[in-house]
């Protein structure tokens, strides 16, 4: 037993050497990360359910465990921390090893060379025009559904191109979308979508609503190869559906960004300019919005939101995400840089 903690102590140290020496976190996002995604999502298609939730359910139950075990044999407080250590130590090892290495890793944009643009509100101004223009021209009252299966399999063909270059790992056949066994929580926090570490799987809620599906299958597939960050992640998402043929999937893609536009507007230009802006986008597409706003608000459930967005922000930020939760909002300004250097 004594030699399986050592491995698992040299393991944490790798672990720690990613956080600490960025070009050891690039060797794992290339080398070792590929490899290590495509073992874990195999063992993982074997069977329908999500393996994510059974960890997290396990460590749990692990920790009531040693809980239990202190109090029953009422043992020294010192050996229920040393447990519980060992416990907190295999989920750390298992997450970083299984993805979470990769927030560690060169970010994007030094790695392509590229300078992010700072605010200018000429360039700003281009981009909204642009961005309602698109959005508006792509709005239909009806749409069909999406063929989930075909969907899927596009997005992975579409990766299977774009994201190599920028560095990410192939996305595999088997590597399908799964069905949350917690579905009600994640409604109740407002998560749409995840992509877990353990075994890297990736998860919609199934209350995600039409509109939103493809664009939310991308985004966490997009995690699947290695993007960390929510805005990059967010980024290939829309690129994925803006570049379609398929009306109904740049409506996504555009729709989806819609918030972050929102945030961005009352951000960086003043309130009169804001409600001048916000008429411009078609009376239906605002409608549509506001409904969704209200089916989301009406599955929330206000103390566990709380909970979960602070425990989101806290885990980002410990990750090397200054910018916590708000890194969702980003996405505005990562879509103008790419564009103006031609990507």
């Amino acid at each position: 037993m004594k030699k399986v903690h050592c491995i698992g102590l040299f393991l944490l140290l790798f672990c720690f050497c990613c956080r600490w020496f960025t070009p050891v976190a690039d060797f794992y996002a290339t080398r070792l990360y590929p490899g290590i995604m495509t073992a874990l999502s195999f063992a993982a298609s074997i069977v329908p359910f999500s393996l994510e939730e059974m960890v997290v359910l396990g460590f749990a139950g692990a920790f009531l465990l040693v809980l239990a075990g202190t109090l029953l044999k009422k043992k020294s407080f010192f050996r229920w921390l040393g447990k519980s250590a060992l416990v907190v130590m295999w989920l750390a090892v298992w997450f970083y090893l299984g993805w979470g290495c990769n927030y560690f890793r060169t970010p994007l944009l030094p790695r392509l060379g590229i300078q992010k643009q700072l605010f200018l509100e000429d360039t700003f101004n281009q981009f909204l025009y642009s961005y309602t223009d698109s959005l508006n021209k792509v709005y239909a009252p009806q749409r069909e559904p999406f063929d989930r299966d075909s969907l899927e399999a596009d997005i992975r063909s579409f990766y299977q191109k774009t994201l190599p270059e920028s560095g990410y790992a192939k996305l595999r056949a088997w590597q399908h979308p799964k069905r949350p066994l917690l579905n009600r929580l994640y409604s109740a926090v407002g998560v749409t979508g995840f992509m877990g570490p353990f075994f890297c799987e990736v998860h919609v809620n199934r209350d995600v609503l039409e509109t939103d599906w493809p664009f939310t299958l991308a985004h966490e597939m997009a995690h699947l190869s290695g993007v960390t960050s929510e805005a990059e992640a967010n980024y290939w998402a829309y690129v994925y559906c803006t570049r379609s043929q398929d009306d109904r999937l740049r409506y996504s893609g555009y729709y989806s960004i819609l918030p972050h536009v929102i945030t961005s507007v009352r951000s960086y230009m003043t309130e009169e300019y804001f409600r001048y802006w916000i008429r411009t986008i078609n009376l239906d597409i605002r409608e549509e919005y506001a409904a969704e706003g209200k089916y989301w608000e009406e599955k929330r459930i206000g103390w566990i939101d709380r909970i979960q967005s602070w425990l989101m922000d806290t885990n980002l930020k410990q990750n090397g995400v200054s910018s916590g939760a708000r890194e969702y909002n980003e996405v505005v300004s990562l879509i103008i840089t790419m564009e103006a250097s031609g990507r």
